[in-house]
């Protein structure tokens, strides 16, 4: 634990703190808590509402579901579309890859975050297969918009939060770049894009996570191989349903990681308080289940995203609290 962690105190106030240590006792009022959730767009028919209701692991990732419905029922059925009843456009492509990635592309990757680092459904749930449904999102959701297929597990909750941002063991690591130089976000974004292809599974290699290492690899070369083979089919679908997206995610998680990791404390570096940031009452939080209070996640990526507000207040130092 480092010392920002050690200092942090209670409140008794659930919402409005004082900030510590500032001198002019002024409050701090948190709006996110209170705004209505913008993840999703449609709910679904009240069966399957109810349907979700029994299968969820936690009520409050209702929204989560509601997503993943909305990208079901409106991204595969044009994926579909393009691959069998549409002519060969490039027109057509473009259109599908930047309505889909305005639409879904921020709120998926944050809803495949938070239901990967905690279960989506309980374990009884679909007959005893919900340990199998729960990676749906890193399996069959992620490469449609262009995430390598069960890569994100291993990046993301084992490397990223086991290595927190160290050079030379994340490779989406940011401290050795200097972080207000475009030309050090250009190689950090071909680093990620090009090496990510060796280096992710030769981390789970190194480290004799067998079972790790065989899904990235059976993923990556899955996704590969798929790519290659449609491409013979239809270069120009494959092209906008495949590569496209693979850049287009590719680029928007190497500026959000960039962004939320460009604050690194020399002295501390591995200090969650020192090498991630926190952004309040913005509307972002509202569509991207909370993900300004990324501080927060570094510290316990088992807080669940509805409740970052409150914890938050608990931390606030110099507020009366305990």
């Amino acid at each position: 634990m480092c010392v920002s962690e050690q200092k942090q105190k209670k409140l008794s106030a659930p919402f409005v703190g004082r900030r510590g240590g500032m001198g002019d006792g002024a409050e701090v009022y948190l709006d996110d808590i209170n705004k209505p959730r913008q993840e999703y767009y449609f709910k679904p028919p009240a069966f399957v509402q109810r349907f979700l209701e029994r299968s969820l692991h936690d009520v409050r990732d209702m929204e989560i579901a509601w997503l993943y419905w909305n990208i079901i029922t409106t991204m595969y059925p044009a994926l579909i579309a393009i691959w069998t009843v549409l002519p060969a456009s490039n027109l057509i492509g473009a259109a599908y890859l930047v309505g889909f990635n305005v639409l879904y592309m921020q709120r998926f990757i944050l809803a495949m975050h938070y239901s990967t680092h905690k279960r989506l459904f309980k374990k009884e749930a679909f007959f005893g297969l919900a340990d199998y449904v729960n990676r749906f999102n890193i399996v069959l959701v992620a490469p449609v918009f262009g995430i390598p297929c069960n890569t994100y597990w291993l990046h993301h909750v084992v490397m990223h939060h086991v290595d927190n941002n160290e050079w030379n063991k994340d490779l989406s690591a940011t401290e050795a770049y200097q972080r207000d130089n475009f030309l050090h976000w250009m190689v950090y974004w071909v680093r990620f894009m090009a090496g990510s292809w060796v280096e992710l599974p030769y981390y789970a290699f190194k480290r004799r996570r067998w079972d790790l290492f065989a899904g990235c690899a059976v993923g990556m070369g899955g996704s590969m191989g798929l790519y290659l083979y449609l491409r013979t089919i239809n270069p120009i679908a494959a092209f906008w349903t495949m590569a496209a997206p693979f850049i287009a995610v590719s680029t928007a998680m190497m500026f959000g990681n960039w962004s939320q990791h460009a604050f690194v404390k020399p002295e501390d570096p591995r200090c969650n308080f020192g090498l991630a940031y926190t952004v309040l009452n913005h509307p972002d939080n509202q569509r991207s289940f909370n993900d300004g209070w990324h501080t927060l996640h570094h510290v316990n990526s088992q807080i669940h995203w509805s409740d970052f507000p409150n914890k938050f207040v608990e931390r606030l130092p110099g507020a009366g609290g305990e």
